[in-house]
């Protein structure tokens, strides 16, 4: 992290989700990393990380933002009801999870969770989100780091087929669900920062426009212009050897009619001769 700035860990399920969630929404955020923690492993690969769920660290500017408002953004990227995943997403590595570091964000967090609890009516035994302490995050492999921006439209078709939109809609309602996720922070133009001070909210820090999902994923396309062109290749070939046939067909016709005419020829000129001696002998 740069000096001067701080971070948070949050695991939201899927951290290529929670990655591109923050770097698109949340005010003052500098960067967002995909990685592992709360497991006892020393470092945990994507293959082997039992223990530890999928987190993303959270670079932020506390002059731009504070760790209770981008924990405002966390939790309305969650289903804070599913504790067995998220979304898509099921088994430990997608546990959702609140981390916090030392009493004073220990208290904010709890802070927030009682303001949800108390805007939504719901009761904290509802709540399967776990408030734990910090412990070492675990940086994961460089391809899956930005992948909503290297891979955008595997991503976006993998988002959408998930249900996390739909999901978080469903559980936060389609208008704070949507203040949340607005490049333009419409609903929220300011941020309150560290010092308790608003300014005015800064989000997508990377400048990445949001990828919509297309109708079939990114491979699947390629296999249909594929197919698509290998079967234009097959007409393309039977019609050139159905013409290249044809064309043999009506030269063996025209060779059998030549023939047939000149044997015509030759039958008729050999009667004209036997005529003329018969007509001479008579003579």
């Amino acid at each position: 992290v740069t000096p001067g700035h701080k971070s948070l860990v949050v695991a939201m399920g899927c951290f290529w989700c929670a990655e591109e969630a923050f770097e698109h929404y949340a005010p003052g955020v500098v960067e967002a990393v995909s990685g592992y923690s709360g497991g006892t492993s020393s470092n945990p690969t994507y293959r082997n990380h039992a223990g530890h769920m999928e987190v993303v660290l959270v670079e932020y500017d506390p002059a731009k933002t504070s760790y209770q408002v981008l924990l405002n953004y966390a939790w309305r990227n969650m289903d804070p009801f599913d504790g067995t995943g998220q979304f898509c997403d099921k088994g430990s590595s997608y546990h959702p999870a609140i981390f916090y570091d030392g009493e004073e964000e220990h208290s904010i967090a709890l802070s927030v969770l009682d303001k949800i609890l108390e805007e939504h009516s719901w009761s904290a035994v509802q709540i399967e989100v776990s408030l734990l302490e910090r412990t070492t995050f675990w940086k994961a492999e460089d391809y899956h780091q930005n992948y909503y921006i290297k891979k955008s439209d595997s991503y976006a078709y993998y988002k959408e087929r998930c249900g996390r939109v739909d999901r978080l809609i469903q559980v936060w309602g389609d208008k704070e669900y949507h203040c949340y996720h607005d490049l333009d922070s419409a609903c929220f133009p300011t941020a309150t920062n560290a010092s308790g001070v608003e300014v005015e909210s800064e989000v997508n820090v990377k400048g990445v426009p949001v990828t919509e999902a297309g109708l079939l994923p990114p491979f699947a396309v390629v296999l249909l212009s594929v197919a698509g062109g290998m079967i234009v290749l097959c007409v393309c070939c039977t019609l050139y050897w159905r013409c290249r046939k044809r064309k043999t067909m009506m030269k063996g016709i025209a060779s059998t009619d030549d023939e047939a005419f000149v044997s015509s020829t030759m039958d008729n000129t050999a009667i004209a001769l036997d005529d003329a001696e018969i007509e001479t002998q008579k003579i």
